[in-house]
């Protein structure tokens, strides 16, 4: 089931070196969004996540979001992954984005490729604050 956060953090695992150079994103609405795009090298669960401090900013400006399709953003900074290593994103609009309701557990593969594998994350009410649900982001 479709559900909908300020945020939605989740990891990246890479089976071969990888560069992440945008973004697909599906909002809550069709509006124009204040959105930022936030990497960490590792997993989520190894720092403070909810510390702002503890991310790069790659990612930050007005997107015109659509609930029906997927809206491309590039990325001012690549984000390389190399094979065997991870990355967590943590993607962030102030309109919303659309996710994935999901029983399965955290940081359990619910997506793949022969290149990288995107485990479930989580999302939160507001930026940095209030984790709250598990969930498949929705985009790519």
């Amino acid at each position: 089931a479709e559900d909908n956060a300020k945020g939605v953090m989740f990891q990246i695992s890479a089976k071969s070196k990888m560069s992440i150079t945008s973004l697909d994103i599906m909002g809550k609405d069709t509006k124009d969004s204040d959105v930022q795009v936030y990497y960490q090298n590792g997993s989520y669960d190894k720092f403070d996540a909810l510390d702002k401090g503890e991310w790069i900013q790659v990612f930050k400006g007005k997107v015109r979001l659509d609930p029906d399709e997927l809206v491309n953003i590039e990325l001012a900074e690549d984000i390389t992954i190399n094979a065997g290593g991870s990355a967590s994103l943590y993607v962030v609009s102030k309109k919303g984005l659309l996710f994935t309701k999901t029983s399965s557990k955290e940081f359990s593969i619910y997506a793949h490729n022969a290149d990288f594998d995107v485990q479930v994350g989580l999302s939160t009410k507001k930026e940095f604050q209030k984790p709250d649900k598990l969930a498949e982001f929705a985009g790519r």
